[in-house]
């Protein structure tokens, strides 16, 4: 009887230990730059990637019928010559998208391409110092005692 309930035990744990380690199999994946993307080789299949990366300043196709996107994405760092990556998105066009919006994109990678599922754009931050030399002398003094 004893070993009969230890080894349900042990199957139990290992059962349930290899549904801990499939589900998070599944639901991770590494953040990828379109740099890194556009050094893997051309017939490279990624099965799932996320992309962090600065809609590039190249033509962006947006057509209702089907509905789909087109765009490139490159590093966001502000360098002219960062290599770019080509995203098809088959979805609605995000209201806050333009070119130079930072954008994380899920999907996956064939063929040099990004086929994203999700885009979700970034907002900027809205926070800007307040202009102290604009001010009255009275108006910034008070700004800097109210600092403190």
């Amino acid at each position: 009887m004893n070993q009969v309930f230890y080894g349900l035990i042990a199957f139990f744990v290992v059962f349930s230990l290899f549904l801990i380690y499939h589900a998070s199999k599944e639901g991770t994946s590494v953040v990828f730059l379109p740099s890194q993307l556009a050094a893997e080789e051309p017939g490279e299949l990624l099965a799932r990637v996320r992309v962090a990366g600065r809609v590039a300043d190249l033509p962006i196709e947006y057509s209702l019928q089907p509905i789909e996107l087109k765009f490139s994405i490159k590093d966001n760092n502000d360098e002219e010559l960062s290599a770019s990556v080509p995203v098809v998105y088959h979805g609605l066009m995000p209201d806050m998208f333009s070119v130079g919006r930072d954008v994380i994109i899920d999907g996956t990678f064939s063929q040099g391409t990004v086929h994203a599922k999700t885009l979700m754009t970034q907002c900027p931050s809205k926070y800007e110092a307040p202009d102290l030399s604009a001010q009255t002398p009275h108006a910034a003094s008070y700004a800097l005692e109210g600092s403190t």
